[in-house]
């Protein structure tokens, strides 16, 4: 089907596909002949069969990319695909299904399930979750946007991280209305010059040629259509047109994951210094969090001890109850890689080394509180936190249990003491899972959940899924985000933008 579908056109026909299950679908009314829409497809909720996910039609617009056209018959004609029917865009849904479903059960059925559930998770929950929240822009500005990193962005791409932020959410609006925007006298009255736009788009848009062999390029070593990757995240906007005058975007809400989390991909160049600047950032903002949310014990950071002749330091973070270690935290800011998502062997990937590591890290920790070398105690019932950026692990356990079987044998061999004792239960977070956690979270009842976590029965649960349905209806009441009206002081459009009436 997709060879016989004009690339602009298509990518028009995702964009109104998107917005027509939205909660505003007169955007896209307009670009359907409203006579191949079917009752219920408009703003059709998930479990509708006529719903169209948001990564089914990531993938599509990859698909696009990488299908050849079909070649002109001899008459010189050819078919193409419809642009304005929505029954082209179930059509080609329903074919992508059928595509996977058939490619899973001819090569992965005798897989790991749940090595499989972890990539479903990665390719699947972060469009259930959103990225349209302040916590998002908030966290990634806080990591990103401040100190040697946002120095070496402003001074790489000739643009301050607060303007692109802006920019971005202003492009993120207009496509969101939209299917195509252009320089023109819209963005003067927005007090926004195009040369400024155009420093964006370098960083967040490609030609539509050039994003083709892109993704021609990444996705021919991938076999399962499900597991390749998204040129959409590196470049969620595609240019059209002679001089890539048209602007579109099939998926307007990628463009708030590019100018938040995916600024790492502006920075990762800067080398070490500017990862170790980004790194202790979240740590930062990690300590912050759970140190103001979670009042009652006490926390501390990061500390240095000797064990002659070596000095070691600390966990990032640690909760002390009543003098004792309850909770030991490591953060970790590695961005979880394409090949650690979905790559026939995950643990291979770079950044799981770094999960092993953490754990290690924290077992040697409570065994160096235990033999007397840092001069804290230890709870009987203390627990290690592996606190990540991205969602690592999520619903993957039969990655979980290697990561912990790989710190098991790093600490026979690098430290022998490290006893059973020491080798504590240890649960795996991301920040946007803690968040939803400490929103409603005591430090009893965040401490009950991550023991837990850890129970036969609870274990590759999502720790914010686990503790909703632990306390149930018992819940508090959901408290806002800590810092969103800090946000301002990070990226000072927000406080400047105009307000909804």
């Amino acid at each position: 089907m997709l060879e016989a579908a004009g690339n602009e056109e298509f990518i028009q026909l995702l964009w109104a596909t998107r917005m027509l299950q939205t909660d505003t679908p007169d955007v896209a009314r307009k670009y359907f002949d409203p006579s191949t829409i079917p009752d219920g497809a408009i703003g059709a909720e998930f479990s509708n069969r006529l719903s169209i996910k948001q990564w089914e039609i990531e993938t599509l617009a990859n698909e696009l990319m990488t299908v050849p056209k079909a070649k002109l018959r001899k008459s010189g004609k050819v078919r193409t695909l419809r642009w304005d029917h929505f029954q082209s865009s179930l059509s080609c849904a329903n074919w992508l299904r059928d595509l996977e479903n058939a490619e899973f059960c001819i090569q992965k059925s005798q897989q790991d399930i749940f090595i499989e559930m972890g990539r479903i998770a990665a390719r699947q929950f972060d469009w259930q979750r959103g990225f349209v929240n302040i916590p998002q822009f908030y966290r990634n500005a806080y990591v990103y946007g401040q100190g040697e990193c946002a120095s070496y962005f402003e001074k790489t791409h000739g643009i301050s991280l607060n303007r692109f932020s802006q920019i971005g959410f202003m492009l993120f609006v207009c496509l969101m209305n939209f299917p195509v925007i252009r320089d023109n006298a819209t963005w003067a009255t927005l007090d926004v010059k195009w040369e400024e736009v155009e420093k964006v788009l370098a960083l967040i848009a490609l030609p539509y040629p050039n994003a083709a062999k892109l993704a021609r390029e990444r996705r021919r070593k991938v076999i399962h259509t499900a597991d390749k990757p998204s040129i959409l995240r590196q470049a969620p906007c595609l240019r059209f047109g002679k001089n890539g005058e048209r602007v579109r975007a099939p998926l307007p809400e990628l463009i708030l994951e590019r100018v938040t989390s995916g600024v790492f991909y502006d920075v990762v160049g800067g080398g070490g210094a500017i990862r170790d600047d980004y790194g202790r950032r979240f740590e930062d903002y990690c300590f912050r969090y759970l140190s103001e949310t979670l009042a009652g014990p006490e926390w501390e950071r990061e500390f240095s001890y000797k064990k002659k002749p070596q000095s070691f330091a600390s966990p990032d973070i640690l909760c002390m109850v009543d003098g004792d270690i309850d909770i030991a935290v490591e953060c970790k800011a590695t961005r979880m890689s394409q090949e650690a998502m979905f790559g026939k062997d995950p643990m291979a990937a770079r950044g799981y080394e770094d999960m092993t590591k953490a754990v290690f890290q924290l077992w040697r920790f409570f065994s160096h509180c235990r033999r007397g070398f840092t001069g804290r105690g230890v709870r009987d019932d203390a627990v290690g936190v592996v606190l990540t950026l991205n969602n690592w692990l999520e619903m993957a356990e039969s990655l979980r249990r290697k990561v912990l079987e790989d710190a098991k044998d790093m600490a026979d061999q690098k430290d022998p003491q490290i006893m059973a004792v020491d080798r504590r239960p240890i649960t795996f977070v991301a920040a946007p899972e803690l968040e939803r956690v400490l929103s409603v979270a005591t430090h009893t009842s965040f401490k009950a959940a991550l023991i837990e976590s850890n129970s036969d029965e609870k274990i590759g649960w999502r720790l914010d899924t686990m503790f909703r349905n632990a306390n149930g209806d018992d819940l508090p009441e959901k408290r806002g985000y800590l810092y969103a009206d800090d946000l301002g002081r990070l990226l000072p459009w927000w406080d400047d933008r105009p307000k909804r009436s």
